[in-house]
């Protein structure tokens, strides 16, 4: 868990916070910044970390919020 909690940080979390979805962030460049996308994007990018990290462990899903109100959940493709 360890592992995965440093791969979010370095591959997600410090790519995205407080940047520009549209001009600083370059796995959305030319995309449309929505929920959905963003959370497709992420599922890219952590997808093979965690199946490299892990032998036994698979993403399953991942879930963006928001708000509370408004989220999107991804099951992969």
């Amino acid at each position: 868990l360890k592992q995965l909690s440093n791969l979010i940080r370095e591959k997600v979390i410090d790519e995205l916070d407080h940047k520009n979805l549209n001009v600083d962030v370059d796995f959305m460049l030319g995309k449309m910044a929505s929920c959905e996308i963003l959370v497709m994007e992420i599922w890219k990018i952590l997808q093979p970390e965690v199946a490299r990290i892990s032998k036994n462990g698979k993403l399953y899903s991942l879930k963006l919020y928001e708000t509370p109100r408004n989220f999107v959940e991804y099951f992969g493709e």
